[in-house]
């Protein structure tokens, strides 16, 4: 089929009537024409062929339900329909808005909290998903530890399946020089480790090949945007200039982009140096060469097409090398690849806690938001019996009339989920607030993000919220009693006694989950004035 056959089925349907309309007429005329031909008068011609043809309306109808596109017409004609009811009635339109913004919006926040802290936590960083981390592990413990330089280093050399190997360790620093020392929060990291990312500096560079050799063989430091604007006020000449961090001069080589703050969830990143100066950054000392100092703490990028199932297998057969060539330090240590939201090394055993919480505290939120829609669309359906009555009495089809209501929700949902994600928008930076972390001065990154996988998750609550305030309202109301309803008993309209039930069953489900909701805001509150009420060691009077 042409495109403009596509369009013109999809988009003028007029012109197909009129055209269809013609050919009807036309083989109308042709059997009149035959009949007169065989002696037949005009008059009575045209009669015997309208008769013989039988009902125009009926083939008209008849060639509608077997065009390609009927079931989008139908959609569309209902959707316009919906849309007339909902201004009729401006309201409830408003009301049942709202009250699904609420219930969608909390559930769409929380999805945009998951996706820019644990799922895509770094923005600038392309391809999340080939990022992993590196835990080590040790036989007879739980959790994960870090690894140790000289270990990375084997793995970053005899590895062939990875793209790339990257090193981290968090650290902090004073700045000492000018008249304004400060307390400051960074990273010490491999050489590879911008162009790793896929982090282009926005003015210098970063850090060049074997800059992480030596011991304190390399001072130089890149600085983020955010410390470039607040310490340098936005120098454009700061490349060359030195920053001294713990006494330590370092050569000014790059700024970080805006929207780059390290890789560790849950903190802003202020600067980093190559990992060749751990010394002067870690009270620990030298560990360079030390195969038993456990305090890398890396990534690894996986090339495109490879399964980190291949790369586990890879870097296990070479965990299992160094254990045999190494068994004073490497013995019964290995190696786990996990997903950036399990990360062991920062804020996400933190976060995820919260966010599973607030994630069914937002699905209660929905569930009463739809109790709540749902016995609006009861009480609506009393105004609409009449509508109804006819629409059946004159032909129409019971699972009709459901789709049609069924379409009305659909807009509702639709609506409020527009809503519900600029409510998510204007709320993604309030998980901070949530957050049980302690920031020690370091200026805490904690956003959410919205893309396809948001879009994708909100559509998904979207529909289900349909059919949850939806199905039974809509069940109801065409389940209507025709006989009954022209003598105009109003018992018989919607069937009292299964409406009396349904509305009270909601009633319950919203009564319930608005007090599971009060009790856990009270223990809540309750925590917090425990919270303010403890000593925290030196007085707080007259203290702001």
């Amino acid at each position: 089929m042409s495109p403009q056959g596509i369009v013109d089925r999809l988009f003028r349907r007029d012109r197909l009537d009129r055209s269809m309309e013609e050919e009807l007429r036309f083989h109308l005329e042709e059997r009149a024409a035959d009949l007169q031909r065989s002696g037949v008068p005009p008059e009575e011609a045209r009669r015997r062929a309208q008769v013989e043809f039988g009902g125009i309306e009926n083939y008209k109808e008849q060639c509608r339900e077997v065009r390609l596109f009927h079931g989008v017409h139908g959609f569309l004609a209902d959707l316009r329909f919906g849309l007339r009811m909902l201004r009729r009635n401006p309201s409830f339109s408003l009301l049942a808005i709202l009250c699904l913004t609420l219930g969608i919006g909390a559930n769409a926040a929380v999805f945009t909290w998951m996706e820019g802290t644990l799922l895509r936590p770094y923005p600038a960083v392309a391809h999340q998903e080939r990022l992993y981390v590196l835990a080590g592990t040790a036989r007879g413990t739980t959790g994960y530890q870090g690894l140790s330089w000289p270990d990375f280093l084997d793995l970053q050399r005899n590895s062939r399946i990875p793209e790339a190997f990257i090193a981290e360790k968090i650290t902090g620093a004073t700045v000492t020089e000018g008249d304004r020392p400060q307390r400051a929060a960074g990273s010490l990291v491999s050489a590879n480790y911008f162009d790793a990312l896929g982090i282009r500096p926005i003015l210098g560079r970063g850090f060049q090949p074997g800059e992480d050799v030596g011991r304190n063989a390399h001072p130089v430091v890149v600085i983020s945007y955010r410390f470039w604007q607040d310490r340098y006020r936005g120098d454009r000449d700061i490349v060359g200039k030195t920053l001294v961090l713990n006494s330590v001069p370092l050569t000014i080589v790059g700024v970080a982009p805006a929207d780059f703050y390290g890789t560790f969830v849950g903190y802003s990143w202020q600067f980093w140096v190559p990992i060749s100066m751990q010394e002067r950054f870690d009270s620990a000392g030298y560990n360079l060469e030390d195969r038993g100092a456990h305090w890398i703490e890396g990534f690894v990028r996986l090339k495109p097409g490879t399964t980190v199932g291949q790369a586990q297998q890879e870097i296990s057969v070479e965990t299992q090398r160094l254990e045999a060539d190494y068994p004073a330090s490497n013995r019964g240590r290995g190696v786990r690849l996990l997903p950036l939201w399990r990360s062991p090394f920062n804020a996400s055993r933190a976060i995820l806690p919260t966010l599973e919480i607030t994630l069914i505290v937002a699905f209660f939120v929905l569930l009463i938001a739809c109790a709540n829609v749902s016995n609006l669309l009861l009480v609506r359906s009393f105004a609409r019996r009449h509508e109804m009555t006819v629409r059946l009495a004159v032909g129409a089809a019971r699972a009709r009339l459901l789709k049609q209501l069924l379409t009305e929700g659909l807009i509702l949902s639709v609506l409020a989920s527009a809503g519900g994600l600029l409510m998510a928008y204007w709320c993604r930076n309030l998980l901070v607030v949530l957050l049980p972390i302690r920031t020690g001065g370091v200026p805490l990154r904690v956003s959410g993000q919205t893309d396809w996988r948001v879009l994708a998750m909100s559509v998904a609550v979207c529909l289900v919220s349909t059919l949850l305030f939806g199905v039974f309202p809509a069940l109801q109301t065409s389940n209507v009693d025709i006989a009954s309803a022209l003598k105009c008993e109003s018992a018989g309209v919607v069937g009292g006694r299964g409406r009396s039930w349904l509305r009270s069953s909601l009633v319950l489900v919203q009564v319930s989950l608005s007090f599971v909701l009060l009790v856990g805001a009270g223990l809540l509150i309750q925590s917090l004035q425990n919270l303010r009420r403890a000593s925290p060691g030196f007085a707080t009077d007259d203290v702001v």
